[in-house]
Parts: C-alpha cells; sequence; structure tokens
C-alpha cells in the first residue's frame, strides 16, 4: 500500500513542476509533451498529455497523461503508464491509473504519436 501511495504522490508532484508545451492541435484537443521529462537513449521517454476540448464519456474525461516510450529503429511507441482525469491539464481527481505497456504503436504518419517519434529520435 505504501508503494501504490509513494507512486501517486510522485506522479501528482510530476504534474505540479511540468512544464507542458504544445506538440499538436487537432478538433477535439490538444496535445502537450514536458521536455523536463524526456529522457535519451536506444528507448527515448516522455510524459505527454492530452486535453479534451469537451467532457468525454459518463465520467467526463478532460485530460489523459501518459508515460510514453519510443522505439527509434523499430519504429514504434507505446504508453507505459496512463492516468485518466476529470479536470484540464491533468488536474482533478484521478479516473483511471493503468500500466498498458506491451502494445507497440505504428504511429499514422502525421498523426500526433508520429510527430511525437519524430520529437524523440532526432
Amino acid at each position: 500500500m505504501k508503494k501504490v501511495s509513494l507512486l501517486v504522490l510522485l506522479l501528482l508532484s510530476l504534474n505540479a513542476h511540468a512544464q507542458w508545451q504544445v506538440f499538436s492541435e487537432l478538433e477535439d484537443g490538444t496535445w502537450y509533451f514536458d521536455p523536463t521529462t524526456q529522457t535519451a537513449g536506444k528507448l527515448p521517454r516522455v510524459w505527454t498529455l492530452f486535453d479534451h476540448k469537451e467532457p468525454v464519456g459518463a465520467f467526463g474525461i478532460l485530460s489523459i497523461k501518459t508515460w510514453v516510450e519510443a522505439d527509434c529503429q523499430a519504429g514504434w511507441v507505446r504508453e507505459m503508464s496512463l492516468l485518466v482525469f476529470n479536470q484540464p491539464m491533468a488536474a482533478g481527481s484521478i479516473l483511471r491509473n493503468t500500466s498498458p505497456g506491451t502494445n507497440k504503436i505504428f504511429p499514422v504518419p502525421g498523426s500526433a504519436y508520429d510527430k511525437l517519434a519524430h520529437m524523440l529520435c532526432h
């Protein structure tokens, strides 16, 4: 239980110091990344945030914060950790906290994840 509480506290404190920068604007919302969390190496990682323009679903999802990893040689990205919030900019209550981490996403050219992969890999 202490490990879970520490993880939640760490994730919330990371958001307090985030320096979100826009990397893609869509009809339904805006994608951000926090350059202070970006790592380098064979599998670079970074925190991203998607802010919906309107609440989504029965719980009124307004933002999703994701720890994303990229494989620059193989051309995929994957979501290592995903947090869903009921307020914009990863604020309010956490509605879902999951670690999908196994699904490789091969981004569609021009998509937000394609832009993110280029940013991480170049």
